[in-house]
């Protein structure tokens, strides 16, 4: 293994370090065990270094999560919980993007879309300069270490069809919080071979580094920006919605073929990025360094849920690996509050309206159709990993409720002290903006916002058909 110190004025050969981050990336990959998609080049890259089993976003959903990584901060430590606000606010006194330390030290730093042709997605949610030098290492000079960050718009939908490799609906294994049903194998099916197309990307980025003769001295470092774009999984808590991929290598200094079980947040990649440069990290930061011989593990993975689009909510949740509670703190609003955004790009949505008022949608799909939420639900996540057996009331576990209740509290009352709740006038401005793009996309897909569901399921049975 390696150390993070170093004294001043020392000379130390700083490695490049890049970012491969996929839109809404979830652990179905091969090496994470899923056995109906094909990735051998991400499965490679893993077998080469590190794969991490536990690694979670702090926020279910773009622009908060890639705030938080951005910043090595929580979301609500940097206001920028509510998705896409326009009640955008400078950075706390103190806090900087990690693009600034990079700088500082030397470095040059890029961040682009997946060819580097022009600048990749960045949706942070505070105010601030453009963060970067340019789009591509190539434009740095000659010698000259990076941080590069290579954005993938694969797998978020729309999903893209991979004619080399089809996937079969009717062979899928389908994740056990859906329904067995053909259109939702349908669509799962789809979004793994935008999985695959997301492979291929990955495949040309680390042969250009092969090429150039950067692979030795490049931390390449790998992970989806937030859960599955499925309709249980992003904007909420739960498993899918934050649990991505996290694969780490680094020749020479990390063991090849690893597999690590430790609990992981992307801020923890943020802070474990600048300590392997070794720059020093400051103290405002909120990630733990993971790699390493000064490491410190993570007990907990808090999870930040708020406004995205017009479905306002105020969620938080927290895990210990084996138990995780989610805080409702807006309990009276429904799981299946209206979504522009899923009612039209995602197939299940109308597919449980139907399912449910015509009593097909059976237990324990059901639930998610309740009119209210818990206050609080309390998982088992061994025992009941798609999260639908809610012990909250159960009294052989008050222990584990109670502790892990009073902790998330406590750390609320740390990571949101001064946070800026959203202003009334924005919160209107984003309902109004997602009926209006709610519109366009249901125009787009030959439909109207007053379509029945009847009509929503039957035009994606027959886009997923052909």
């Amino acid at each position: 293994m390696f150390g993070l110190t170093f004294s001043a004025g020392q000379a130390v050969e700083r490695p490049n370090i890049l970012w491969i981050i996929a839109d809404d990336l979830g652990v179905e990959l091969g090496c994470y065990g899923n056995p109906d998609v094909k990735t051998p080049n991400i499965d490679r890259l893993a077998s080469q270094g590190i794969r991490y089993t536990k690694a979670y976003a702090t926020a279910p959903i773009c622009s908060p999560s890639r705030s938080s990584m951005i910043t090595g901060m929580y979301p609500s430590s940097v206001n920028s919980l509510d998705h896409r606000t326009i009640d955008m606010t400078k950075l706390p006194e103190g806090i900087h993007p990690i693009t600034e330390y990079f700088k500082e030290a030397g470095y040059f730093c890029t961040n682009g879309n997946a060819d580097l042709s022009k600048r990749g997605k960045e949706d942070y949610n505070f105010l601030s300069e453009y963060l970067y030098d340019g789009v591509d290492w190539s434009q740095r000079s000659a010698g000259q270490s990076f941080f590069a960050q290579v954005q993938i718009f694969n797998p978020h939908r729309p999903f893209i069809h991979d004619p080399e490799n089809p996937v079969n609906p009717d062979h899928v294994l389908l994740p056990a919080c859906y329904p067995n049903h053909p259109l939702l194998r349908a669509d799962w099916a789809m979004y793994l071979e935008s999985i695959q197309q997301c492979d291929k990307i990955v495949a040309t980025i680390l042969t250009r580094l092969d090429k150039e003769g950067l692979a030795e001295n490049t931390i390449v470092i790998l992970f989806g920006d937030n859960g599955r774009p499925h309709l249980r999984d992003k904007q909420f808590l739960y498993e899918g919605g934050l649990k991505v991929p996290l694969i780490i290598r680094w020749p020479g200094k990390l063991e090849p073929g690893k597999v690590d079980d430790q609990l992981v947040s992307l801020i923890d990649v943020s802070a474990t990025s600048l300590a392997v440069a070794n720059i020093p990290i400051a103290g405002a930061m909120q990630g733990n360094v993971f790699i390493g011989e000064h490491t410190a593990k993570r007990k907990y993975i808090l999870g930040f849920r708020q406004r995205s689009g017009e479905a306002l909510d105020d969620i938080r949740s927290i895990s210990d690996g084996r138990y995780k509670l989610i805080w409702n703190r807006m309990p009276e609003v429904p799981w299946m509050q209206m979504s522009g955004y899923k009612k039209s790009g995602y197939p299940a949505y109308a597919l449980y309206c139907l399912l449910y008022r015509t009593g097909k949608l059976i237990q324990p799909f059901d639930q998610f159709m309740a009119a209210h939420k818990s206050e609080v639900e309390l998982y088992d996540l061994k025992s009941d990993p798609m999260e639908f057996n809610n012990l909250s009331d159960d009294p052989q576990h008050v222990i584990v409720k109670q502790s892990l209740y009073k902790t998330l509290v406590a750390e609320m009352n740390k990571f949101e002290k001064n946070m800026i709740l959203e202003k009334e006038a924005t919160t209107q401005k984003a309902r109004e903006s997602a009926a209006h793009n709610y519109q366009s996309q249901m125009s787009g897909l030959g439909l109207n916002i007053n379509s029945s569901d009847e009509e929503i399921v039957s035009y994606w049975e027959s886009v997923l058909n052909r």
